[in-house]
């Protein structure tokens, strides 16, 4: 059986020539569908939102994308680390990544559209609801902006102090190569090596904030 990226070989050379690339393109898709309900489940995850039967419907979004504009962007070269090869897999993920991102950021902004008040016309209710709603965003925001530049403080410190670690957390988690066997392939060394330097890297992680809120108690 041809490996994936000779298989998506064989589809850009079918439409280069203009052969119909259809059939074999979603063989190769295919492979990747429970990869593609992982990363949809990690997205739900951070928006507290979905179910799912929403996987099926975003693999399918993603695949259309793929398709009309993903063939053609594709290069096969990484954006965020030059030099290094991409994967088609890798990029189709990050696809459904983006994907399942616009879902429910969507469906959020349009629960907070449409939330209903007592009258339309109760002038102070709206107004007293969008100042609690105001309120919170900010507030939420200030959270998050400081959890954000704590977490990238730790992220360096593993950089400084565990290279290795931050090399395969860094792509895991930064970069969406979703599966340990790309990452293995990507740093040259074995699936049981990208699985303890990510879980150690995890580790480290959670010291360093809890050492840093220990302190700023």
């Amino acid at each position: 059986m041809l490996t994936d990226d000779e298989l998506f070989a064989e589809i850009s050379k079918s439409r280069t020539e203009g052969r119909d690339f259809h059939r074999p393109l979603g063989e190769l898709v295919a492979r990747w569908r429970d990869h593609s309900a992982t990363v949809v489940r990690r997205v739900q995850g951070a928006f507290m939102r979905g179910s799912p039967d929403d996987a099926d419907e975003i693999f399918q979004d993603a695949v259309v994308k793929f398709m009309s504009r993903g063939l053609e962007q594709f290069r096969g070269v990484s954006e965020q680390v030059p030099g290094k090869a991409a994967s088609p897999k890798t990029f189709f993920l990050r696809i459904v990544k983006h994907c399942a991102i616009d879902r429910y950021r969507r469906q959020r902004e349009d629960l907070e559209d449409h939330k209903g008040y007592d009258s339309e016309d109760d002038v102070s209710e709206v107004s007293r609801h969008e100042a609690a709603r105001a309120v919170k965003e900010s507030q939420a925001k200030t959270d998050q902006s400081e959890a954000h530049q704590e977490y990238w403080a730790a992220y360096r410190r593993l950089q400084r102090e565990h290279p290795n670690e931050a090399a395969a957390w860094d792509l895991y988690h930064h970069q969406d190569v979703e599966d340990h066997v790309e990452c293995a392939r990507l740093l040259n060394i074995t699936v049981a090596n990208s699985y303890k330097r990510v879980s150690r890297a995890q580790a480290w992680l959670k010291l360093y904030l809890l050492e840093t809120r220990n302190k700023e108690q």
